[in-house]
């Protein structure tokens, strides 16, 4: 952790929001509200709540435990923690001491911060406390971390509807992914009666709402304004909203956040006409002389300039409302869901854009502030935060309560709010695994919390001794647990639970009635899912054992169901039909990225005997000419294998596998019907050699061909580069399996102009591990047999970058003549 304080921001992110919610449009109905008053007037589709088993502590116990383990963060890597909430739980007793509880149990108790408190901005505060911290001669060294936690609850009605939950924890440090620019923030700050909460006898504030809607505007003027003018001063150019890629606002309900934007465009025209197009100037011009106080007060500007700034609202704001929008206002939390849902539907293509945010918290407080969003590196890297944070699934495994079941929950917890001497209810069935919960409060007004899923580590090793003990035995652990036991231990995110059930899976899968319960748990909709979670849970929190190895070869490869699997660990909208494959794609995630990996892993590893499918080779195929499609050549990569970009990693994984696969032959099959002769009628040769052509030579070879000054047609500005550490190497591999002892493939080189290029890798190259080995290993066997080849080689001029004397080792000895400088390549075998 050492080092330069560079790009100090956000790390690692995490979300987490209660399973349980209600939907607007019923509530409206329930209510007796107009229809659409709540989805339409508000904005709103969904309202995520707590029961009575969790709270603002318990969501954020969730959500640190979850980015520690999800991220690997050793506990004791943390020097500040921070925590901003406006929900009060204790008058005294902060939140981050309940926190401390997960640091304490490795000995951590050097931790810095406390709570920040003010309506929605506490979080904020929390956030540039610990930012300041890194950028400060006080750091250690350490991570910051900052909590932004908060059950948003109103009394009966018309402010019930802009209620929510949730937790957010974001890791602070430099060299982040997400980075704060410097000093662009803009800050307004006042005193005003627009939202309190004066009872401390209930959770419910008093709120004055036309009063804090024009707060919230008259705030967001002033912040910008101030923005705009940093922005001016340091970076030496005009801003308008067109200077920034996103804005993200916070968000009570979903309506003021359009009239927010709305607002900036505003802001905008009044400041510079120019800034706007010409038919939207002719629209706002008749408001161009109303006064401030005027403007926050007329529906016909809100509704002209909502009207006008709409494409760039599609375009720069809506991706940050999924989130709210679904789950409601969360108060400090909101914001930064927000931004979660930007990082969820964008992370491909965030790398160096901005991003605006305004915090807002009622009384008042406000910041405009920027981030920028950087290459970052696994774990902390753009693509990873998104798949940690999963919120597509997070959404879709909620639970609508009916209106009336979500009053009776409000009436319960209100009459909970500050009670003693109670226990909560046993059943848990709706919290996920390694979801903290509320379980009693004592007569001392002591809460106690504990965690759903810890007692699964015992009985899953447990389940696994009773399969090990024979068929009768297994039959009753698969009739007992299979589907909802398995998926249920499947959720829980550790290795401690994940290597055990896998063993049960595996063993229950392997002997006699094995191959019956395979298929169960191959099917699509019954225990594929179970696989899934196994997959989600080993490539966030590890595994220790070959188990999941074992496991994952025999679905996949042996059976195989390796597209279900693949197609079940992600969504997927376009067919692509190469070569009669039937997986679908949009994009890849890490977690395809970690099968992959297993799957290679047991590939380079695996017995002679294990037949592969041309299904599976074909699939494998075909996912290669889509990840190659997505990956950006412009960038060198900087690391091998696994590097954090799910695109990246999948193009790589996918290029060993089909390099092990090219290795072995069946030697009971026709080579046409076999998967390396299946992949080669597939235009796998074709393919592989384009990504060899279209690359830049070696770097040794670039070197060479500046000293002559030499124009090669192999080397254009259009060249690619390598996208990680081993690429061309991996891409090499490929090539010289294929041409063991196929001199089809030997002649087709030669006829794809492969030759040349294929000489120019038996080099060394320090960003391609063994490439000169494996260029060797492809010349050979380009060579060997193969007197056409071997023609066109002896009749090259030797150049000092290509050729090598390592030629020599492959039986032939090379012999130049003086005159011509023409190479003779004499076989002395």
């Amino acid at each position: 952790m050492d080092g330069e304080k560079k790009d100090v921001g956000i790390l690692a992110m995490d979300i987490y929001f209660p399973p349980t919610c209600v939907q607007q449009e019923e509530l409206e109905a329930y209510d007796g509200a107009s229809k659409g008053k709540y989805t339409v007037g508000l904005g709103q589709d969904c309202m995520g709540f707590c029961t009575e088993l969790e709270d603002v502590i318990s969501m954020s116990l969730t959500v640190v435990k979850s980015l520690l383990e999800n991220y690997k963060v050793d506990p004791r890597c943390i020097g500040r923690l921070e925590v901003g909430s406006e929900t009060v739980i204790d008058k005294s007793k902060s939140i981050k001491t309940w926190l401390m509880q997960i640091f304490e149990e490795c000995g951590n108790t050097d931790i810095e911060g406390v709570d920040s408190t003010n309506a929605c901005y506490g979080g904020t505060a929390a956030l540039f406390n610990c930012v300041n911290w890194v950028e400060s001669s006080s750091w250690d060294g350490r991570y910051g971390l900052v909590v932004c936690t908060d059950s948003a609850v109103y009394a009966e009605g018309p402010a019930r509807p802009t209620g929510g939950a949730a937790a957010i924890a974001m890791l602070i440090g430099p060299n982040a992914p997400i980075s704060f620019e410097g000093k662009l923030r803009g800050t307004h700050m006042a005193h005003v009666y627009d939202f309190y909460k004066p009872n401390l006898a209930s959770e419910y504030p008093v709120v004055d709402g036309k009063l804090s809607q024009t707060c919230y505007l008259m705030a967001l003027d002033s912040c910008y304004k101030r923005f705009c003018s940093k922005f001016e001063s340091l970076v030496g150019r005009q801003f308008s909203i067109s200077t920034a890629d996103y804005f993200v606002f916070h968000s009570p309900y979903n309506k003021l956040v359009q009239k927010s934007f709305a607002r900036l465009y505003f802001n905008d025209f009044t400041r510079n006409c120019s800034y706007v197009e010409k038919d939207a100037r002719e629209k706002l011009e008749p408001f161009s002389s109303l006064s401030i106080e005027e403007s926050y007060q007329s529906r016909e500007l809100e509704k002209a300039s909502q009207q006008v700034a709409k494409h760039l609202y599609d375009e720069k704001v809506q991706p940050s409302t999924l989130i709210p929008k679904l789950v409601g206002n969360m108060y400090t939390a909101s914001l930064y869901a927000a931004f979660a849902s930007v990082l969820h539907s964008k992370h491909n293509t965030l790398g160096g854009q901005r991003v605006v945010m305004f915090s807002y918290g009622s009384g008042l407080s406000s910041t405009m502030f920027s981030l920028k969003f950087n290459d970052g590196s696994h774990p902390f890297s753009l693509s990873n935060i998104a798949d940690v944070m999963n919120v597509s699934q997070k959404l879709e495994s909620r639970h609508v309560f009916s209106p009336e079941r979500f009053v009776e929950t409000m009436k319960l917890m209100e009459h909970r709010y500050g009670a003693k001497d109670f226990v909560t209810r046993k059943d848990t069935s709706l919290l996920s695994p390694g979801t903290f919960y509320l379980t009693r409060v004592d007569s001392m007004y002591r809460r106690f919390y504990a965690k759903k899923g810890e007692d699964n580590i015992a009985s899953t090793k447990l389940f696994g001794n009773v399969a090990l003990a024979g068929e009768a035995h297994r039959s009753a652990v698969w009739a007992r647990l299979f589907p909802g036991g398995f998926l249920e231990m499947a959720r829980v995110r550790v290795p401690g639970v994940c290597d055990p059930l896998c063993m049960v899976l595996d063993t229950c899968c392997s002997s006699d009635g094995g191959r019956r319960r395979l298929g169960e748990l191959c099917a699509t909709g019954k225990g594929m899912g179970i696989l899934a979670e196994i997959i989600t849970t080993a490539s966030q929190a590890g595994h220790q054992e070959e188990w999941l190895e074992w496991l994952l070869f025999k679905v996949c490869v042996e059976v195989p169901n390796f597209s279900s699997l693949f197609a079940e660990l992600g969504a997927f909208d376009d067919i692509d039909s190469y070569n009669g494959s039937k997986l679908k794609y949009t994009i890849f995630n890490t977690r395809h990225a970690f099968l992959l990996g297993i799957l290679s892993k047991c590939l380079s590893e695996r017995p002679k005997e294990v037949i592969i499918s041309n299904v599976f080779a074909l699939d494998i195929l075909n996912i290669l000419k889509r990840a190659h499609e997505m990956v950006d050549f412009t960038s060198r990569g900087s690391s091998a294998l696994p590097t954090g970009s799910a695109e990246i990693d999948v193009l790589g994984y996918s290029l060993l596998i089909l390099r092990d696969i090219c290795a072995w032959d069946h030697p009971t099959s026709p080579v046409t019907e076999t998967p390396v002769g299946l992949l080669l009628s597939a235009d796998l040769l074709e393919l592989i050699l384009a990504f060899l052509h279209e690359l830049e030579p070696p770097a040794i070879v670039r070197k060479s061909m500046a000293r002559e000054e030499a124009t090669d047609p192999l080397v254009s500005g259009d060249s690619k580069v390598c996208p990680y550490k081993g690429y061309r190497s991996d891409v090499v591999s490929i090539i010289g399996n294929c041409l063991h002892r196929r001199k089809q493939v030997q002649d087709e080189v030669r006829q794809r102009n492969g030759i040349l290029v294929l000489l120019q890798q038996c080099v060394l190259d320090e960003d391609n591990p063994f490439l000169r080995e494996w260029g060797l290993l492809a010349v050979r066997n380009l060579l060997e047999e193969n007197v056409d080849n071997q023609s066109e080689v002896a009749a090259l001029e030797l150049q000092e970058s290509v050729v090598t004397p390592e030629i020599a080792r492959l039986g032939l000895r090379v012999e130049v003549d003086k005159e011509t400088r023409q190479a003779k390549l004499v076989n002395i075998s």
